[in-house]
């Protein structure tokens, strides 16, 4: 007897007995299931894994080094707001237009209009605050101005906090530069300078590391600033350092973080920053940065990130399909190199992304923690849509600050009020 007939009768034994046919097709699917099974059963992970605990020094964890803190945000946006007032001029600005005004002629009265509108709308704005103005503006909230720094255009101050009964911590804040916001995507120097394996923005840490005053960097000083006895505990450690800054002053943050407290009591906090360097370069960071973003601000979008690696793609590919042309095909691949050298941008720390909210609404922006990288492609499109001018609009200090101050309020006043 075939093969053929032998199954056509166990076929229509199955089909004239479906309850013997439900027995056998799970018996043999028990059988399936349990070979299976036993194949992949786990092995032992004693040999894999080893002895647990084999290295005591790691067992004690830096269980003071801060978390993210609203208040701490609101105090580093403050901060890094009045990083933007031109402490750097004389001792007084009142003494600076006393002096312009002399050196103007009496018979050019257009002139000295014009210079008493722009010293009067200054004045009300407070951009040209003094050394002394500065220390008193601080002192009047609790803190002590160490330092200010003045380097090209780089400029930063240190302060720390000194209140009875409190503990002191240092902050130094950065200041950013708002106006040439465009100039970021053509800048030469946005090309990053190569350390080693890793890469970083070349304008940026010629800022921190290389422009230099009496021969000195803003890290050279900087450096000497927390060596100095006025930074350090009764216990001759560095007291809690928090590091801040807007824009440029972000960027600037993050390379003092890396350099000089890699490994503190304290934190990085950064507002609508730039992308700075590679992953690699930020390898030794221990010390927590969180990086603030407002809605659709479109600094934190420059230099251009993982996206630089689709378009390097897509040219690659296009040089290939283009090969019966040689001059359309070098195109393609010069087009590639040139966005090869942008190539690598990466931002590092945590994220928390401040809501959109209606002009003035303030009290309804939320908080994010880490939201997922499409859902804020699609909203930052949206605001696009509404107002070209979101992106830059997104990036006024002005606006971070109210919207981390509702934040802090939202979440902190009820507990600070019952206390």
């Amino acid at each position: 007897m075939e093969f053929s007939e032998l199954f056509s009768i166990f076929s229509d034994f199955l089909s004239q007995n479906s309850l013997t046919s439900l027995g056998i097709i799970s018996f043999f699917g028990f059988l399936c299931t349990g070979f299976f099974s036993y194949r992949r059963q786990t092995t032992s992970n004693k040999n894999l894994i080893g002895d647990f605990f084999v290295d005591q020094d790691m067992l004690t964890p830096p269980l003071e080094r801060p978390a993210y803190s609203d208040r701490m945000a609101y105090v580093l946006s403050e901060m890094s707001d009045l990083a933007y007032f031109k402490f750097e001029g004389p001792s007084s600005f009142i003494t600076d237009a006393v002096k312009s005004i002399v050196d103007l002629k009496l018979d050019e009265t257009e002139s000295i209009r014009d210079f008493l509108d722009e010293f009067s709308e200054n004045a009300l704005l407070g951009h040209n605050i003094s050394v002394d103005l500065l220390r008193k503006l601080l002192k009047k909230s609790g803190f002590d101005l160490l330092e200010t720094i003045n380097i090209k255009s780089s400029q930063a101050f240190v302060c720390k906090r000194n209140v009875e009964k409190e503990q002191s911590y240092l902050v130094i804040a950065f200041r950013g530069t708002e106006d040439e916001i465009s100039d970021w995507l053509t800048d030469i120097y946005a090309l990053p300078t190569h350390v080693g394996s890793t890469k970083v923005h070349t304008g940026f840490n010629n800022a921190f590391r290389v422009n230099t005053d009496k021969g000195k960097t803003i890290e050279n000083i900087l450096s000497d600033i927390l060596k100095s006895e006025q930074a350090l505990s009764d216990k001759g450690d560095l007291l809690p350092l928090f590091l801040t800054g807007h824009s440029l002053g972000g960027a600037l943050a993050l390379l003092a973080t890396k350099h000089l407290a890699s490994d503190v009591n304290g934190a990085c906090y950064t507002f609508g920053a730039p992308r700075v360097a590679s992953y690699e370069y930020f390898d030794n960071i221990k010390t927590p940065v969180y990086r603030v973003v407002n809605s659709s601000d479109i600094v934190p979008k420059i230099p251009p990130g993982a996206i630089t690696a689709l378009f390097m793609n897509l040219f690659k590919a296009l040089a290939f399909l283009s090969s019966f042309s040689l001059s359309l095909s070098n195109f393609f691949r010069k087009l590639e190199e040139m966005i090869d050298k942008l190539n690598g941008y990466r931002h590092y720390g945590d994220l928390r992304y401040l809501t959109d909210v209606a002009e003035g609404r303030f009290k309804d922006v939320k908080l994010l923690s880490n939201p997922p990288a499409i859902d804020r492609l699609i909203w930052f499109w949206k605001h696009i849509f509404a107002t070209v001018k979101a992106p830059l609009r997104s990036h006024s200090m002005l606006i971070y600050r109210k919207k981390i101050y509702q934040v802090a309020c939202d979440r902190n006043c009820k507990v600070i009020n019952k206390k």
